[in-house]
């Protein structure tokens, strides 16, 4: 096994006890007798109580949850209809219009997610109590226990502006939750976070892809950075706070491999010189998490005749890199000649594909020109619009490239990174320059575009952070959050079919339908809506 594995003994029970609970409304019913007692007397058990909660951050990354609930709606990424390919309901049409329903597939299936984890974290905070009087590794993993449950409100208020909460340790679980509003959930988030974050344990002490102090410290970054949009205040000194405990020890450095970070085993960067994850969420090829066939990078975008290296014959030409989006990031203010984030040639003998952007001619890994389903030659476009798009056009995009030799084409071995250390320095560049010290600012947006071949900027203006964010953090599924913060997000797009800006309420989506009904008057629709 290539990491430590949490799905042992008692972990399918607990999975199996969480997976009971109602994801909509969270009426927890406890199922069996796990008590703090058992675990204290086979404390090995007690890691294996965060299995459940952690293992639902595997399903959030892939393109019909968080991740595309986060890019599908943005500038950087489009699910375009090709005839009736990816029509599906008009689900992608609304995600990129922002048109939004109540019982949007996604939206709908986001919130039960989501939802789901809360419990899954709530039951493993409830196991292990409040007592004070215990070992350090049960208040490390009852920290880490509440820090994904932070972390799941927190996607919550970002996408839907409400997250239920119930009280762990109640055991009355016929009542249904409070559902707190963004600035009630906000401030909860905040000093939750800051209560356990001297019980986080250090990355360098624990295990890989557990929650740790510095994922911790980012997410206290993320809700201030962002505070301003979730109540109206903005705090950026906050939020420079707890970027500095991250950046300032200087135990991160920017990695030499852009791709190196996002390739398969990229668990092995763990606490190697450029490794830059702060917070992961694993995933093997040998282990099946009741996701095959969804977290697969390559599968969504490229080609029904690119087969790579002659495994991945049933890919389905899917989403793109729109115009505008490479026209605002790419083709202005870098260099993609030696922009290493743009294009990366290592796997193409192999792969006869890119790590990056993937345009023009596409060829087999034999040399031979490919052609699309109609013999047409296989040239990908930087144009492409919304409605009937035929086969060739739009740019595909890898950020994740997949094993050489595949061991189960239907999953992927690379490791999903939701924080990194770039992130964060950009970040503190956008804290700066909001602050009006653009010129520190400068110097470490700078800093990224030296270690990425790009050449340095003379001078700089605040959206120039939201530009090198692009192409700094392309579809890593923070794209839609950055938009809504600098402004943008509800702008026309109209190489791509909309040429009207969005309504201000589409800054969030639609609770489903399904939601409020069970929640009987408790819990109401979001504007617009």
């Amino acid at each position: 096994m290539k990491k430590k594995t949490y799905y042992i003994g008692l972990t399918a029970l607990l999975l199996s006890i969480v997976l009971l609970y109602s994801c909509t409304d969270l009426e927890e019913i406890p199922q069996d007798k796990v008590t703090s007692e058992t675990l204290i007397e086979d404390p090995d058990l007690i890691p294996n109580l965060i299995a459940p909660a952690l293992g639902q951050l595997k399903g959030l990354w892939y393109r019909e949850s968080y991740w595309g609930l986060q890019e599908a709606c943005s500038d950087e990424l489009c699910f375009p209809t090709r005839g009736t390919d990816w029509f599906d309901g008009g689900v992608w049409q609304e995600q990129w219009l922002h048109t939004w329903t109540p019982v949007h597939r996604d939206v709908a299936a986001t919130w039960n997610r989501l939802n789901s984890a809360i419990a899954a974290a709530n039951f493993g905070i409830s196991v292990l109590g409040t007592d004070e009087d215990v070992t350090d590794e049960i208040k490390g993993y009852r920290s880490m226990l509440r820090f994904l449950r932070d972390f799941y409100m927190y996607c919550l208020i970002d996408l839907y502006g409400v997250s239920p909460y119930r009280d762990p340790y109640s055991t009355d679980y016929t009542t249904s939750p409070v559902y707190l509003t963004r600035e009630q959930a906000f401030y909860f988030i905040v000093s939750d976070l800051k209560t356990i974050l001297d019980d986080m344990p250090e990355k360098a002490s624990t295990d890989y892809g557990v929650p740790n102090r510095d994922a911790c410290c980012m997410l206290l970054a993320k809700m201030y950075i962002n505070k301003e949009v979730f109540v109206g205040q903005a705090a950026w000194d906050s939020s420079l706070i707890y970027l500095n405990q991250i950046i300032d020890p200087g135990s991160y450095q920017l990695a030499d491999n852009y791709f190196g970070m996002f390739g398969p085993d990229n668990h092995l960067n763990f606490l190697q010189p450029g490794d830059e994850a702060i917070f992961v969420t694993e995933l093997d090829d040998d282990q099946s998490y009741g996701i095959d066939d969804q977290v697969i990078w390559i599968k969504h975008t490229f080609h029904y005749n690119q087969f790579l290296m002659g495994d991945y014959q049933n890919n389905w030409n899917g989403c793109v890199a729109p115009e505008g989006y490479l026209n605002e990031c790419w083709f202005n203010d870098t260099d993609t000649a030696t922009d290493v984030r743009w294009v990366d040639s290592t796997i193409y003998p192999v792969m006869a594909v890119v790590n990056g952007f993937n345009y023009g001619q596409q060829y087999n890994t034999a040399g031979e020109a490919l052609g699309d389903r109609g013999g047409l030659p296989l040239y990908f476009t930087f144009d492409c619009p919304l409605d009937d798009a035929n086969e060739s056009q739009g740019v595909r995009v890898l950020k994740y490239a997949p094993r050489d030799q595949p061991v189960n084409i239907m999953r992927t071995p690379n490791d999903f990174i939701i924080y990194r250390y770039a992130d964060a320095l950009l970040m503190k560049a956008e804290c700066l320059a909001r602050n009006g010290n653009m010129g520190e600012a400068l110097i470490i947006v700078n800093e990224i575009r030296t270690k990425r071949k790009a050449p340095a900027l003379a001078s700089m203006e605040l959206i120039d952070i939201l530009r090198e964010r692009g192409r700094e953090l392309y579809w890593e599924g923070h794209r839609r959050q950055d938009m809504i913060r600098f402004g943008t997000f509800l702008n026309p797009k109209p190489l791509m079919n909309k040429p009207d800006p969005s309504p201000e309420t589409a800054k969030l989506v639609p609770i489903p339908q399904t939601a409020i009904e069970a929640a009987e008057g408790a819990l109401k629709q979001n504007p617009g809506y």
